[in-house]
Formats: C-alpha cells, sequence, structure tokens
C-alpha cells in the first residue's frame, strides 16, 4: 500500500483513491459504496469530514460519513480527486 498526501495531513492509501475514483467514474452510485470505501480508510475518512467542514462548518461534534458525503456533495467529491490527482502527477 503506497499512503499518498492530500490536503494536510491526512494520508490516502493509493488503492482507496483508485477505488474511489473508479466508483465516482459510474454513472449510478449509491451512497452505501461511497462511504463504504470511505470508511476503510482513515485518511480518506478524515479528507472527506474535512471537506464538509469547509462546505457546511458545524458546531456538531457526532458527524456521520454518510452526511458529510450528502453535504459535499458526489461533484466535489469528484472535483477533489481531480486535483489530488493533478497534485501527484505534478510531483
Amino acid at each position: 500500500m503506497i499512503p499518498i498526501q492530500i490536503l494536510g495531513p491526512a494520508t490516502v492509501s493509493a488503492e482507496a483513491l483508485l477505488r474511489l475514483e473508479l466508483l465516482l467514474g459510474e454513472r449510478v452510485v449509491t451512497l452505501s459504496a461511497i462511504s463504504d470505501i470511505v470508511k476503510r480508510d482513515v485518511g480518506l475518512k478524515t479528507h472527506v469530514l474535512q471537506l464538509a467542514h469547509d462546505t457546511a462548518p458545524s458546531d456538531e461534534a457526532d458527524v456521520s460519513v454518510d452526511e458529510c458525503i450528502v453535504e459535499i456533495g458526489i461533484e466535489r467529491l469528484r472535483e477533489s480527486l481531480r486535483q489530488t490527482r493533478f497534485r501527484l502527477k505534478a510531483n
């Protein structure tokens, strides 16, 4: 497993990043499929939580990954992965 640093201190495995990227490239994708990948990778989970916080800051201490994904939206998550891939190619 090759760790990849994205957006600050969060480190995401290349495998999780690729799996999520492939899934988000599908025409139809379920929330449970996305959250399953996100929940299995600590760095990816951290990234999603940070994106959700940046999108709509909340004082809630107990926020679910599913809620964060819904808050972020599929397009913003896709764009985040595209930016990550661009940074990887630049390095």
